[in-house]
C-alpha cells in the first residue's frame, strides 16, 4: 500500500488578484497547499503558522513592498529559513537584483512568466522541503530507536547487577562449605571425596570468575566503564605481572622471560586496565603453553607507540580463527597447557579495553607455531595527555547538549611540584560528581587541571568558591593563577592543546569580566 505524504505548502504573494489566481492555476498539483497574500502584512501573519516550502514574493507593492518583506521575514527566528524567489516585472537591473540576494533571495523570477521556468523552480524547492522533512522524521525515529536500546541496555544493566548479587551470596557460601571438606576441617576426606571437592571449588571460581567479567564487560559496552589514563612505566607493569605469576609457571616447569629495553618511554594509559589486560594475556599463556615452554613478555617503541607483546610456545591458533578469539564466549579446540580452563570472555573484554585506550589488540599465530598476542598504547606526551583527560572526563555526555570547561591552575610562584593544600583546596571546590582532575605540565611547570560540567558562569561560580577556600585557610598572599578554556562540542577530537598561547591571570581578579583570558 502506498505511503500518503502530507501536503507541502508554499506561499505566493501578490497585490494583484489576477496574479494569485493565474499563478496559482498554474502550480496547483496534488500534495500541495498553496496559501496567498495580498500584502506584506498579510503574508507576514500567515506565514507565523506555516511550514512553507517556498515563498513567491511580487517585489512591487503598495505599503511593503517585497524587499522589506523578505528583510522582516530574516528576521524572525519562524521564517528566516523560508526560501525566497522574487517575481517581478521590473528592476531587471543588477543593482536591484543584488538588493533582493542581500535580503534573502534565492532566485528572482521576471514577468512574463514561462510555465515550464517556474513550475521547475518550484518542484525543486518541494523535493528540497520533502527531502528535509524526510531527515527530521529519520532523526525522530532514530532517537527513539536509540532511547530504546539506551532502555534495554539499562535493563540488562540491571539484571547483571541483580542476578550477580544473588549468584554471588550462595556461590561463597557453597564454596566455603566445599573448602571445609576439603580441607578436612569437618572430618577427613577420602582421596576421591578430595577429588571431588578440588572439581566443585574449581567450578566456583570458574563461575565467580564469569560473573565479574560478565559485568566487566557490559560496563564497558554500555558505556558505564570510568577511565582516566595517566603516564605508565610500562616495563614496571611487566615485571610486576611476571613477578606474580612466577609461581604458577614455576610450578609446571614454564620459563617466563622478561625483554625490556633501557630508556623506554612511557605511555598514556589507565594502570589498572592495562593490568587487566596484561593478566589476561599471559593468563592465556600460562594456559596454553606445555610444560617446560617459555612465555616472553616484551615491550619496544613502535613510531608513536609503545608495543607490548606476549609470546607463548604453545600449540599456536589457525589464522582463519584470529579475528574469532576476540570475540564473546569463543573457546578454540586448543589443547590446554596446565593453566585453569577460562570463561571465554577475556580477550573480548581486553580487546575493549585497549580500543577505549587509543590502542590495537592483535594476534601473530599459525597453527603449531606458539602465540603471540600483542597490542600497542599511544606514548605519553602532555598535549596527548590532556585530550585523553578531556574525552575521558566527557566519555558519557553528548558535549553538544551539556557546558563543559576546563580550568587550569598553578601556583603564583614557580614550583617543581604543586602545593599539596592547593591541590587538595582545588578539589574540595568541586561540586558536580562527574567533574575531574589531574596534575599536568605547561611550559614545563606543574598545572592542576580540573574538567567542569558547566559553562564559562559555572567555572567563574567554581574559582571564587575556590579563592575563598583559600583565603579562609590563611593562603591569601599565595592565590594561585588560572585559566578559563570553553570545551565546544565534541571536545575529545576537536580540543587542542596549545600551552603556548595559553593565558593564566591572577586568581583575585576571576570577579572582574575583564580579568580573565579564555583561549
Amino acid at each position: 500500500m502506498a505511503v500518503t505524504q502530507n501536503p507541502l505548502s508554499i506561499m505566493i504573494v501578490d497585490d494583484r488578484p489576477e496574479n494569485l489566481s493565474s499563478m496559482s492555476q498554474l502550480l496547483a498539483q496534488d500534495g500541495l497547499d498553496i496559501v496567498t497574500a495580498r500584502s506584506g502584512d498579510e503574508a507576514l501573519a500567515k506565514m507565523l503558522s506555516l511550514d512553507l516550502a517556498l515563498v513567491l514574493l511580487d517585489v512591487q507593492m503598495p505599503g511593503m513592498d517585497g524587499f522589506e518583506v523578505a528583510d522582516l521575514m530574516r528576521r524572525n527566528p519562524r521564517t528566516r529559513h523560508f526560501p525566497i524567489i522574487f517575481v517581478t516585472a521590473i528592476n531587471k537591473e543588477r543593482r536591484h537584483i543584488f538588493s533582493g540576494f542581500e535580503v534573502g533571495a534565492v532566485d528572482y523570477i521576471f514577468k512574463p512568466v514561462d510555465p515550464f521556468i517556474i513550475r521547475s523552480k518550484v518542484q525543486v524547492f518541494l523535493e528540497i522541503k520533502r527531502s528535509a522533512l524526510e531527515r527530521e522524521r529519520l532523526l525522530v525515529d532514530l532517537n527513539r530507536a536509540n532511547r530504546r536500546l539506551k532502555d534495554i541496555s539499562d535493563r540488562k544493566s540491571d539484571f547483571l547487577s541483580a542476578a550477580s548479587h544473588e549468584l554471588r551470596t550462595p556461590l561463597t557460601v557453597i564454596k566455603e562449605y566445599c573448602s571445609l571438606v576439603h580441607d578436612g576441617i569437618v572430618g577427613t576426606p577420602n582421596a576421591e571425596q578430595k577429588k571431588c571437592m578440588e572439581a566443585a571449588l574449581r567450578n566456583c571460581n570458574r563461575l565467580a570468575d564469569l560473573v565479574n567479567d560478565l559485568l566487566d564487560l557490559d560496563a564497558i559496552e554500555s558505556g558505564y566503564s570510568s577511565m582516566f589514563r595517566e603516564e605508565l612505566d610500562l616495563g614496571f607493569l611487566l615485571r610486576e605481572v611476571a613477578e606474580d605469576f612466577g609461581p604458577r609457571c614455576d610450578s609446571v616447569e614454564q620459563g617466563i622471560a622478561l625483554d625490556v629495553p633501557d630508556g623506554l618511554p612511557t605511555a598514556l594509559g589507565n594502570p589498572d586496565l592495562v593490568t587487566q589486560v596484561l593478566v589476561n594475556l599471559v593468563g592465556n599463556a600460562h594456559k596454553f603453553t606445555p610444560e617446560g615452554g617459555t612465555i616472553t613478555l616484551r615491550a619496544e617503541r613502535e613510531e608513536t607507540n609503545l608495543r607490548v607483546a606476549i609470546k607463548d610456545t604453545g600449540p599456536g591458533i589457525a589464522p582463519e580463527y584470529h579475528d574469532k578469539v576476540f570475540e564473546k564466549f569463543t573457546q578454540l579446540n586448543r589443547k590446554d597447557g596446565p593453566g585453569a580452563k577460562g570463561t571465554g570472555l577475556g580477550l573480548a573484554i581486553s580487546h575493549k579495553i585497549v580500543e577505549l585506550m587509543d590502542g590495537q589488540l592483535g594476534l601473530d599465530s599459525r597453527d603449531g607455531q606458539g602465540a603471540t598476542f600483542h597490542f600497542t598504547l599511544p606514548l605519553f606526551s602532555e598535549t596527548a595527555h590532556m585530550r585523553a583527560f578531556v574525552a575521558d572526563g566527557t566519555a558519557h555526555t553528548r558535549l553538544g547538549n551539556t557546558d563543559w570547561c576546563l580550568v587550569l591552575v598553578r601556583p603564583c610562584t614557580p614550583e617543581s611540584e604543586l602545593p599539596e593544600w592547593l591541590e587538595e583546596t582545588v578539589t574540595v571546590a568541586l561540586r558536580q560528581t562527574d567533574d575531574a582532575t589531574t596534575v599536568t605540565a605547561v611550559e614545563n611547570l606543574p598545572v592542576k587541571a580540573v574538567l567542569l560540567q558547566a559553562s564559562v558562569a559555572g567555572a567563574k561560580a567554581y574559582l571564587t568558591r575556590l579563592q575563598a577556600n583559600l583565603e579562609s585557610a590563611g593562603h591569601q598572599d599565595e592565590l594561585p593563577h588560572c585559566c578559563v578554556l570553553p570545551l565546544d562540542r565534541e571536545a575529545h577530537q576537536d580540543f587542542v592543546w596549545m600551552p603556548e598561547k595559553l593565558v593564566f591571570n591572577e586568581l583575585a581578579q576571576v570577579s572582574d569580566s575583564k580579568g580573565m583570558s579564555y583561549v
